[in-house]
């Protein structure tokens, strides 16, 4: 159990065995203004938002801007920091170039995590939990994966309402330290992602991280030389089906694009849910019915 509350709620969801919400900003006609900013902080029916840096150019000015857009004084008067939705940006660098530079630079904003595209091997997952982690204290139980995050704290410590070393202590990998607030999330998104995407759970699960699989149905179908979200898609099925098994098997949390089949997903081991496009910002992504029927 954690020695301290949480800054990020999602992990409290999840550890409950609760799904998670989102909405993608920056992207598909969902912006990053003050008023997107405001509209999507005031709605109760979204847990978090997925920042897009991938398809999208890579500024961090316009990121930071927006994460401060998102602080609401009145809110956080009355129901503390923990209010503030965690954005989780999800980055340009595919995880076979093994990146380090962008994924530091990307938490030193203050962010709640980070989605990695086109995650295809077991390696390539351990690399990134290493990039987005400390170096701990030579002789911890934690120490491994080895951090290779450069130090420089004083901003994102800022973001989160805590003192330097509060934020050293908890941002670490969810899973990795009782006290850890940083989601990761991987996208399981071509052939050979699948092909290993056992491996994958298994080498996460083995080194005690906890984080959220997620199921890339667009690239993936592409990578199978099939209709991209429409059509007979009979592999691209098998692959989704393939990062839910393992994700279940592992313990580990699945995402799923949209909310076609939620319950029959819910059931398989999804527990994320985006929503993306404009109109998402004035109507919740499910029915209260639906929301109830997987435990929300």
């Amino acid at each position: 159990m954690a020695s301290t509350t949480r800054v990020n709620p999602l992990i409290d969801l999840l550890e409950a065995d609760k799904p998670i919400f989102c909405l993608w900003a920056n992207y598909y006609g969902v912006g990053t203004d003050y008023q997107a900013a405001v509209a999507i902080q005031a709605n109760p029916d979204y847990d978090f938002i997925l920042y897009d840096l991938e398809h999208q150019p890579y500024n961090l000015d316009q990121l930071r801007q927006f994460l401060q857009d998102l602080l609401d004084p009145a809110t956080i008067e009355k129901r503390g920091r923990r209010a503030i939705k965690p954005v989780i940006p999800r980055l340009p660098a595919a995880g076979r170039e093994l990146n380090q530079w962008v994924i530091k630079q990307v938490l030193d904003t203050g962010v709640a995590g980070l989605m990695f595209p086109h995650i295809e091997t077991a390696q390539e997952a351990l690399h990134a939990v290493a990039a987005a982690r400390y170096a701990q204290r030579p002789g911890a139980a934690d120490y491994e994966p080895e951090g290779l995050r450069g130090y420089s704290p004083a901003v994102p410590a800022r973001y989160w309402g805590l003192k330097m070393f509060e934020y050293e202590a908890q941002s670490d990998i969810w899973g990795l330290d009782p006290d850890g607030n940083l989601l990761l999330i991987f996208i399981i998104e071509s052939y050979r992602g699948v092909a290993n995407v056992r491996e994958i759970a298994k080498a996460l699960t083995d080194a005690g991280v906890k984080a959220v699989l997620w199921a890339g149905g667009g690239d993936l179908a592409l990578s199978y030389g099939e209709p991209v979200y429409g059509g007979d898609a009979p592999r691209t099925q098998a692959g989704m089906d393939a990062i839910l098994a393992a994700g279940k098997e592992f313990g580990l949390p699945v995402g799923m694009n949209g909310y076609l089949n939620v319950e029959s997903d819910f059931d398989k081991g999804a527990r994320a849910y985006f929503t993306v496009g404009p109109a998402a910002l004035a109507v919740p992504p499910l029915s209260a019915e639906t929301r109830k029927a997987v435990g929300r």
